[in-house]
């Protein structure tokens, strides 16, 4: 897909993971990071691994009591890579992780506004069932009038891990994708035939 214009998100969803003790992020390959082993050392420790959700790393959507022909599709997107960094505070005994995810997205022939939107989570599954494991975010995107194609670049995440003595954030896998509905899910699966 060829790129055209970035959207950025509104200023009103920056940061809203800093409030949040244990929350998320993503991004693919985070690099190693330096800082010194929990009480001492100078050893490079792993960030957490990001993994995108093949399942969910895609999206389209349809019109609204539509079909489910290409003619009613209205958004298709994909989340395309990610950036992230990770650093390690001793005292505090927490890797904190900052990502900025980067989707495209196209118009579909059903499409009736250049105004569309669609939702993406971050999640770490060994935080489960508690809800602080994962959050879903929104974005919005508004598509110029001369192009039907776009980059979008999401939020900075920012997530800050609390580990136990001698822990690093490889034990904190992230996991990011699309928050899809139970039909896009299907609609998913179906374009995957024999693929987990």
């Amino acid at each position: 897909m060829v790129a055209a214009p970035t959207a950025h998100p509104s200023q009103r969803h920056r940061g809203a993971l800093i409030a949040v003790a244990l929350s998320l992020l993503t991004a693919p390959a985070l690099s190693a990071c330096s800082g010194g082993v929990f009480g001492g050392g100078e050893e490079e420790r792993p960030c957490p691994p990001v993994r995108i959700d093949k399942t969910a790393s895609t999206l389209t959507q349809f019109r609204p009591n539509g079909g489910r022909d290409l003619t009613d599709v209205t958004l298709q997107a994909e989340l395309v890579g990610y950036q992230g960094t990770c650093q390690y505070d001793n005292d505090d005994r927490t890797v904190e992780v900052e990502v900025t995810l980067a989707f495209t997205a196209a118009l579909g022939p059903g499409a009736r506004a250049r105004e569309q939107s669609f939702r993406y989570f971050v999640a770490i599954p060994r935080y489960f069932p508690n809800p602080v494991g994962k959050k879903v975010f929104d974005a919005r995107l508004v598509f110029p009038d001369n192009t039907d194609r776009i980059r979008y670049i999401g939020e900075e995440l920012r997530l800050r891990l609390p580990l136990d003595l001698g822990e690093s954030g490889a034990a904190y896998p992230v996991y990011l994708g699309f928050q899809l509905t139970p039909a896009e899910l299907e609609y998913n699966r179906a374009q995957r035939p024999g693929r987990p």
